[in-house]
């Protein structure tokens, strides 16, 4: 029988990994060939058919009707936080509107404080006030060198509140839900709204010279990234308060930052850099409390 200590250092492992993995949605983001909605719409779309599969072979049970219009409501909160934060990738930098999207555990903290009486111990609000600041600093160091804009950055934070209400709903659901059907439902519900933007904003769901590698990108976006990284949070979620699942996925600009610097000669700067390793610092004290 596992022991509840080993039952949590596997879910946050779970959760910091799939957060690292998600860092490289922005780079995916980047590379598409089509407009930010139409991506999305293309990333929920290909994740279904291996979320379809985990599900088959987990066997896991169909949800209550209730659990089910929760689920939809949150993956159609993920789809407007994926909306916001795909515009806003248009606008700023990789580094920055995942930061400002990432302002989520601030928000999912005090909710979690007042819907699930999830306690907020000393402990983190140091660690999370050390992040938060270290956040600020990358965020600094990226506005020195006149990479972002105001508009960016603000429609990065407005996503944060979209993905703080995703991920209240789903950790509520995931006490009664597996993981692969409450990822099914949510990103199914994510794809209608996603096409629903998609139309709206007047993107071509398909580019006329689409090329094979614009395809690949998409497919890795939905299968690797979706599938595979909000896959692994949507598993430590159940396992995790949410005052610590949600610190845990400022891992995610950290690694976008260090992908932007890989791949888009994004300089951090040594103010990004000490922000950085204040966001590692303040996550690994959040951590380390016995929430």
């Amino acid at each position: 029988m596992t022991s509840p200590t080993a039952q949590r250092t596997r879910a946050i492992l779970s959760v910091a990994g799939g957060a690292m993995i998600i860092g490289l949605a922005p780079v995916g983001m980047r590379l598409s060939e089509l407009g930010p909605q139409a991506t999305a719409f293309w990333r929920f779309t290909f994740a279904l058919p291996a979320l379809a599969l985990i599900v088959f072979l987990a066997k896991a049970q169909a949800p209550a009707r209730s659990d089910v219009r929760l689920l939809a409501i949150a993956g159609a909160c993920f789809a407007l936080d994926m909306a916001l934060w795909h515009a806003a990738l248009g606008l700023t930098t990789v580094a920055n509107a995942t930061l400002f999207s990432n302002m989520t555990p601030v928000l999912a903290a005090a909710a979690g404080f007042i819907f699930f009486r999830e306690r907020i111990g000393v402990a983190w609000l140091v660690g999370a006030s050390i992040a938060v600041i270290g956040a600020g600093l990358m965020s600094w160091s990226r506005a020195q060198g006149g990479q972002g804009t105001f508009s960016g950055d603000l429609l990065g934070m407005a996503s944060a509140v979209w993905y703080a209400a995703y991920l209240l709903l789903l950790r509520g659901v995931r006490e009664r839900v597996s993981a692969p059907m409450a990822m099914f439902v949510t990103t199914a519900a994510a794809a209608l709204v996603a096409a629903v933007a998609t139309v709206m904003m007047g993107e071509p769901f398909v580019a006329p010279d689409m090329s094979a590698q614009g395809w690949l990108v998409l497919v890795v976006l939905g299968v690797f990234i979706h599938v595979g990284g909000q896959g692994l949070i949507a598993h430590g979620l159940g396992q995790l308060p949410i005052t610590l699942s949600t610190v845990l996925l400022w891992m995610q600009p950290v690694a976008a930052a260090v992908f932007g610097w890989l791949l888009f000669n994004e300089g951090l700067g040594a103010a990004g850099v000490v922000g950085a390793v204040m966001i590692l610092a303040g996550v690994y004290t959040v951590q380390r409390a016995r929430i």
